[in-house]
């Protein structure tokens, strides 16, 4: 009798309603390479039923917890006791932002009542009481000190209460909100964070931050967070989503103010830092490249000669 190799790829007659199944000789994966008992089945992301793992922000810039921050409506946030006792103490930090009607603001001497267009900050371990008004409308951003630590422009370490806040000032709080449990978009709360810090800031000192000087402020803001960020990856509309604004508006700012795009100024800032960095002769022009963004040495000397005419090496000090 001979030896037909084609009967090995027939199959038995099946049932009409039976599933259909390849011959193990054919496609079963252990007859080519048996599978080890101990080994794990691999997992893959695409086919993975569990929950996708969070995203790690930059690395070098401190993220909020999701849970550490949280915004609330002015009128549900009522806190403390009545009377002449009504101050508590709060261990998170609470900025509140009053749009309209009156909130009150006990605090151990007295209380004082607050309107609207005040942002009233008040650092975790203060004893206060907030009373909402009949009317009362606004905001009141919760910040546990965990979230805030880190930042390069630290909270007011004292109680805050000024006037005039900027539009960006309420779109960060508003961004907050809707970001605070977003994994992805939380790698930029610490920059909104310390933007609202800066305001606060600025709060305390009575320097005005709205009126005509709107894209002044703007732009301000742009220039210090985009130095702060350098080297780290960041686009003109991470910038500007950071700042509470588009990257058109941002753009149109910046040149109604400077003369120069976003973009321009952008650059601007790197080949200063750039050319504060070749002061150290110990740095190469390949780690100051590297720290500050650059694909590489060819790419900063590219740029020096662009914008002065000069390669980067005829700015190290003699």
């Amino acid at each position: 009798m001979s030896f037909d190799p084609l009967r090995q790829l027939d199959t038995p007659p099946r049932d009409a309603g039976a599933p259909l199944r390849a011959p193990a000789s054919v496609l079963d994966p252990s007859v080519i390479a048996p599978a080890k008992p101990s080994a794990p089945a691999p997992r893959i992301p695409a086919n993975d039923p569990g929950p996708a793992p969070t995203l790690r922000p930059y690395a070098a810039r401190p993220r909020p917890p999701a849970t550490g921050v949280r915004l609330v409506p002015l009128d549900s946030f009522v806190w403390g006791g009545t009377g002449r006792r009504a101050a508590r103490v709060r261990g998170d930090h609470a900025l509140i932002r009053v749009t309209a009607g009156i909130m009150r603001i006990v605090l151990p001497g007295g209380h004082a009542d607050h309107g609207q267009g005040n942002v009233i900050f008040i650092p975790a371990g203060t004893a206060f009481a907030a009373q909402p008004q009949p009317g009362a409308a606004g905001q009141v951003l919760l910040m546990t000190p965990a979230c805030a630590a880190g930042l390069d422009v630290p909270l007011p370490a004292a109680m805050v209460v000024g006037t005039g806040a900027s539009d960006a000032f309420s779109a960060d709080l508003a961004a907050l909100a809707a970001r605070a449990a977003d994994p992805v978009a939380s790698a930029t709360a610490a920059c909104r964070i310390g933007l609202i810090s800066a305001q606060l800031h600025r709060l305390a000192s009575g320097q005005p931050v709205e009126g005509p000087a709107r894209d002044r402020q703007l732009v301000a803001d742009f220039i210090d967070l985009a130095g702060r960020e350098l080297g780290r990856g960041r686009t003109l509309a991470d910038l500007a989503d950071a700042l509470g604004t588009s990257a058109g508006a941002l753009d149109r700012a910046c040149r109604a103010q400077r003369g120069r795009g976003a973009l321009d100024l952008s650059y601007d800032l790197r080949l200063a830092r750039a050319r504060a960095l070749l002061a150290d002769r110990t740095r190469s022009l390949g780690q100051i490249a590297d720290e500050l963004g650059f694909t590489g040495a060819a790419h900063l000397n590219r740029s020096f000669m662009a914008a002065t005419g000069h390669p980067a090496e005829a700015f190290r000090p003699v």
